[in-house]
């Protein structure tokens, strides 16, 4: 693993938002999983969602999505950046939410993976989490995946 580590900026303003979706649209064409557009995000925002840039001291390499609702920590992020993928990453990300989680005392954190992402498919599995069984999106595409926090 890289020494390299990601933060998290919460989006705020109109210019976070545009620079966040802006990051790398391209890894995003032709994608059924997630919707990559403005309109897309602030959606997202306007349903509760917390839009973040994975940053890697200033260069945005993933965007997330957090909602706090009833002790439960919702999550879903795009991809890795292509140029830093290998290093990692996707692991802080999941480390990062599970002590946000611990850290807020919340009982269990939801992510939504797409059914046909074998990498975040695996990643979830190597970090605890199972499936649900519950299923959203365009033909059921995003998985619901849950792991159990223990104090």
């Amino acid at each position: 693993m890289t020494e390299k580590k990601l933060h998290f900026v919460e989006s705020k303003t109109q210019k976070d938002i545009f620079d966040t979706y802006n990051f790398n649209m391209e890894i995003f064409t032709g994608s059924t999983d997630f919707g990559w557009s403005l309109e897309d995000i602030k959606s997202e925002i306007k349903d509760g969602w917390k839009l973040y840039s994975v940053k890697i001291q200033e260069e945005i390499v993933a965007a997330a999505f957090l909602k706090e609702d009833g002790g439960v920590l919702y999550t879903k992020n795009t991809p890795i950046k292509i140029d830093f993928q290998g290093n990692g990453f996707s692991h802080q990300i999941k480390d990062y939410y599970e002590e946000l989680a611990k850290t807020k005392k919340m009982k269990r954190i939801i992510n939504y993976c797409p059914a046909d992402s074998f990498r975040m498919i695996s990643l979830n599995e190597r970090h605890g989490y199972k499936k649900t069984g519950n299923k959203f999106g365009e033909n059921n595409f995003l998985e619901e995946w849950e792991k159990k926090i223990s104090k």
